[in-house]
């Protein structure tokens, strides 16, 4: 029975720890019904012993945010470019028969009033190659190109998870 109500508060604080940020405050940008919020880059050191990450010039890290359309019209992350990174693609993480793996998506659909939450074991932005290290309160520019509302210039703070 202790076992079985710990367990439960266990549940209970992990569950809360992953829920969507939906009420976390004002949007960081705002333009044509999407609304950004809470923003994130995961930090991301280069290797020591050359400068170099795990994909051949650069580290690879993931950045992550909840996307809003207070519209009436449905939207589409289409895609997205930062300076910080020789590429940007746009992926979802999805675990098939016990095995987790990332690919890249044609794009992530926004609904009309609803949101998409980009996170860690879902989808996200990913940034290959990094042109440097990214450390916590380091900030990076990310552009994000929709369907509709076209592009929107977001500050993301680089974060320790």
């Amino acid at each position: 029975m202790k076992k079985a109500v710990l367990l439960s508060l266990v549940l209970v604080f992990i569950l809360a720890a992953c829920a969507p940020a939906a009420d976390s405050g004002e949007a960081v940008v705002a333009k044509s019904g999407i609304e950004i919020y809470d923003p994130w880059v995961r930090a991301a050191a280069m290797k020591e012993d050359t400068g170099e990450g795990m994909h051949g010039g650069g580290a690879v890290t993931g950045a992550f945010m909840l996307i809003k359309n207070t519209g009436s019209q449905a939207d589409m992350l289409v895609s997205a470019s930062s300076e910080a990174a020789a590429d940007v693609q746009i992926h979802e993480t999805s675990m098939q028969d016990g095995v987790m793996s990332m690919a890249e998506v044609s794009g992530i659909d926004i609904p009309a009033a609803g949101m998409a939450e980009l996170q860690p074991g879902g989808y996200h932005i990913m940034l290959i190659g990094l042109k440097q290290e990214l450390k916590a309160g380091d900030t990076v520019m990310i552009t994000l190109v929709f369907k509709n509302a076209g592009e929107i210039l977001v500050q993301v703070p680089v974060n320790m998870p």
